[in-house]
């Protein structure tokens, strides 16, 4: 497939993709002909299967899913009855359709239509346009390879907060559009004002025929072609959302077509992730947020390189103006890192030249003094004061439906109400104790016992919340105990440890004051990771009900 030409979408595209929308074309159709078992099948590069349960299920639509979505070669006349014969013409000069066999006169997609959604942001489903990828058929993508509804944009969807209405947004490096287009197609009553910009004309093409075939182009959505914030130099967003090119390695001259410029910044090491993070605090308004999915390079003491996430990062944040939360996904060595990114473009890690690119790749690190790499999710809050910076490990499963993006939301209030603690004459530690709370809905209380050499050793406890990016923290009896007397309606914090020490006091070895003076840093621990909730906050507990009521 090398030698086909890739798409170069225009009016005969878009007129497809409208055919397409008004027959309906999306998840339910695909999901009908093919079944869960062929759509799994499709997704995961086993094109023979899905033909298969396609041909078994027999559906009305069975052909035109055949065409688009597992892009297999149909006569002439199909797509002719589909579009008719001018736009079947215009499609091929636009190389939207290629001839595969002039003797049979077949004609087959020479690019993804694909539905995107997500339902944390609403039910609305939209179509993205791409280049084809590597699921259905043995492909190289070459330099300019527009990517379609992969696992990166989706998991960043899943992190970004449902908009604030009639935000102003900025989708930096938005590519084939999918961040955009299904924030867009979900927008509330009082729509966003959304800017979809990347270098490569061409991903923006299809973004803006996507945009325009189903409703969602300009004012809604404005698609813009630039160099990072160049466009916007001297603009501010509420949101900002990234998903950059962000693959680490030597500098390239993308100019010269080398690399992908989906993958590849041009920019060496991480220098294209840490240009992202400066620049989105610059452009965002006052309480705006960006949610950016990146990676970081990383090295130890013995090569003399920074060696933690929070080093690294913190080196890309102004002293003044923001608060930073860092979710770290996954960090890998460079051999594995190498190994993920050959193998995204087609490289058999085996081959001759996935050997020589390994060596090249890991030299390069090893001057550098790079050994790990890592990888996950920054959320920064535009604020007035000094910047913070949290990073965190996220490497453990999720709850299953887990909306992280909720939870990014509720981090940053959390945030909030604790710098507010403090007013004059209170202290915060005194704000903390005279505040009630409640477990959140949904915190469980484990107990666990390792085997020891003979039945069980110690047995531990542990508060685990079962929603959100569920969060564990060791805790003993007492603290326990305590949490369990918390309530919004009755005692205050100090109130409940006070009458815990009046009942246990002689067993606790520590005066009332100091088992205060312990708890407040905790309690502040669970708040910010949402394992209590202060009465202040109690509608995010609500908004976690499912309908019960409050006590």
């Amino acid at each position: 497939m090398s030698d086909t030409p890739a798409c170069t979408p225009g009016s005969a595209t878009e007129h497809l993709v409208r055919t397409l929308v008004a027959k309906n074309y999306g998840s339910s159709l695909i999901l009908d002909a093919l079944g869960v078992d062929g759509v799994a099948a499709a997704q995961s590069g086993s094109p023979a299967a899905a033909l298969w349960h396609l041909r078994q299920r027999s559906s009305s639509t069975a052909q035109l899913i055949d065409a688009v979505y597992l892009r297999r070669p149909q006569p002439a006349p199909f797509f002719q009855h589909l579009v008719g014969a001018d736009a079947v013409r215009d499609l091929v000069e636009e190389h939207a359709l290629i001839p595969v066999d002039a003797e049979e006169d077949l004609l087959r997609l020479n690019f993804d239509i694909r539905p995107a959604h997500h339902p944390a942001h609403g039910t609305a489903e939209v179509l993205v346009l791409s280049d084809p990828d590597a699921s259905l058929e043995q492909r190289v993508p070459g330099p300019g390879h527009v990517p379609g509804v992969g696992n990166a944009p989706l998991s960043l969807l899943n992190s970004i907060p449902r908009l604030p209405a009639g935000a102003r947004v900025l989708d930096l490096g938005t590519g084939s559009g999918v961040l955009a287009l299904v924030l867009a197609a979900n927008a509330s009553s009082e729509s966003p004002k959304i800017f979809g910009s990347d270098i490569h004309g061409r991903a923006l093409e299809y973004a803006r025929i996507a945009a325009a075939a189903q409703g969602l182009q300009s004012p809604l959505v404005t698609w813009v072609q630039g160099s990072w914030f160049e466009p916007f130099a001297d603009k501010s967003f509420d949101v900002i959302v990234a998903n950059p090119p962000f693959v680490i390695g030597p500098s390239v001259n993308l100019a010269a077509d080398e690399g992908h410029v989906y993958r590849d910044s041009g920019l060496p090491l991480d220098a294209a992730s840490k240009l992202v993070v400066e620049q989105s605090v610059a452009h965002l308004a006052p309480g705006g947020h960006a949610h950016l999915l990146v990676g970081w390079a990383l090295g130890d003491e013995s090569t003399g390189t920074t060696s933690t996430a929070a080093e690294r990062i913190l080196d890309w944040l102004p002293d003044q103006g923001a608060r930073a939360w860092v979710l770290q996904r996954d960090e890998v060595d460079v051999a594995t890192y190498v190994t993920t990114w050959l193998r995204d473009e087609s490289i058999d890690p085996r081959s001759a030249e996935g050997q020589q690119r390994t060596a090249a790749w890991l030299d390069f690190f090893a001057r550098h003094g790079i050994t790990r790499i890592g990888m996950g999710w920054i959320h920064i809050e535009k604020l007035d004061g000094a910047t913070e910076l949290t990073v965190e490990v996220l490497d453990h499963a999720l709850p299953a439906g887990a909306f992280l993006g909720q939870e990014v939301a509720e981090w940053f209030a959390r945030c909030r109400w604790i710098d507010e603690l403090e007013v004059p004459g209170r202290t915060a530690a005194e704000a903390v104790a005279e505040n009630r709370y409640r477990l959140r809905r949904g915190v469980v209380l484990e107990k666990t016992a390792s085997a020891a050499k003979q039945g069980f050793g110690d047995e531990e406890t542990w508060l685990t919340r079962t929603d959100g990016p569920g969060w564990s923290h060791q805790i003993d009896g007492t603290l326990a105990a305590i949490l369990a007397g918390l309530s919004w309606e009755r005692l205050n914090l100090r109130d409940v440890a006070e009458l815990y020490h009046a009942v246990n006091g002689d067993q606790l070895g520590v005066s009332a004051d100091e088992l205060m003076k312990q708890l407040v840093p905790i309690a502040v621990d669970l708040v910010r990771h949402g394992m209590i909730v202060p009465e202040a906050l109690r509608d995010m507990d609500m908004d976690n009900a499912n309908g019960e009521e409050s006590e």
